[in-house]
């Protein structure tokens, strides 16, 4: 993919946190990232070696904008698809955590911060 389309992205530092699909939620952890993720500038400080030098980086392609469920609705990528009508994954419901915060053992939202323990 050239230029064009890695312009697209609108650079909000999202795909670098950890996230999981729980039900009908994609949930990201606001407090967990890469470690190449520059939480102040929300930029990845190795973006040229990134999938070199990252096994979790994953190259953005029209393919996983078009089915990856983990993507959020804001994405520029995922807003690509929409527009030209071939995004087949779900919409999901986003939700946002922050696992150095979680709630007690005994509330309901624990097995929610529990998907990232697996």
């Amino acid at each position: 993919m050239g230029k064009n389309w890695e312009n697209k992205c609108h650079k909000c530092g999202l795909c670098c946190h950890e996230k999981a699909v729980y039900g009908r939620e994609l949930v990201i952890d606001l407090d967990s990232w890469c470690e190449h993720f520059d939480p102040e500038t929300k930029q990845c400080k190795i973006y040229a070696e990134r999938f070199s030098q990252s096994t979790r980086c994953k190259k953005m392609t029209p393919i996983r904008a078009m089915f990856a469920s983990y993507l959020h609705e804001n994405c520029a990528y995922v807003q690509w698809a929409r527009r030209f009508h071939i995004r087949f994954a779900k919409r999901r419901i986003l939700r946002f955590i922050h696992s150095k915060t979680c709630p007690d053992e005994d509330s309901d939202e624990n097995d929610l911060y529990e998907v990232f323990n697996a």
